[in-house]
């Protein structure tokens, strides 16, 4: 007896990874890294395992305006991806992190955005990665001596300098500790429709006669 099988995936969870060619991404993210000193110096003392904040507002700072824009053509090309380029975005917060090593940024997720993303500046040796866990809340994990795609309760995705992702917003992640000798830098940001409540927040459907 013959059996044919088909799969079919289903709820996939996107994951948007664009790359700014290295010849490019290395004055970018020079002159990004100088923006950034600027504001955090002179550094407070921190604590082990902390990092090193900006204000949320670097999207409206004349030195991140490249950046800015640059968030701005990609959301758009993830919007196409989502066949909702009718409803723009716009940037919520942009705040950069500067992670010395032994720093490390903990579980969680970005509430009321709709998508959000990192930029990497630099990255210490091969980096730490981007670690998103697994958004069904059970899940059986057989350990087969190598994980799938459809077996890990986690994905990883690789940072590098130039290297932008974006993600749903609720999607939970963490960063490791930094294992390198120098410090890790990036940019974050979160993206949230500009007219929400009067563009997609209505109702989908029509009252009937009889309904409940």
């Amino acid at each position: 007896m013959k059996i044919k099988q088909q799969v079919q995936e289903l709820f996939p969870t996107p994951l948007w990874i664009l790359d700014i060619a290295p010849a490019d991404a290395a004055p970018f993210n020079s002159r990004l890294k100088a923006e950034i000193e600027t504001i955090i110096s002179p550094r407070p003392q921190l604590q082990s395992g902390r990092n090193w904040q900006t204000p949320h507002d670097l999207h409206t700072r004349p030195g991140f305006a490249e950046l800015a824009g640059l968030i701005e053509v990609s959301s758009k090309s993830v919007l196409e991806f989502l066949q909702l380029e009718r409803f723009p975005l716009m940037i919520t917060g942009c705040w950069a992190n500067v992670n010395p090593p032994g720093s490390y940024h903990p579980t969680h997720a970005h509430p009321n955005n709709f998508l959000s993303g990192v930029y990497y500046v630099d990255i210490p040796g091969s980096g730490t990665e981007l670690v998103f866990q697994d958004p069904r809340p059970i899940s059986i994990m057989p350990w087969s001596g190598k994980p799938t795609n459809v077996t890990a309760n986690a994905s990883v995705a690789q940072p590098q300098p130039g290297r932008m992702v974006i993600f749903p917003s609720w999607l939970r992640h963490h960063v490791p500790s930094n294992e390198g000798t120098t410090e890790r830098v990036s940019i974050s940001f979160n993206l949230m429709f500009t007219n929400y409540a009067e563009t997609l927040a209505a109702p989908r459907w029509k009252a009937s006669a009889g309904a409940p």
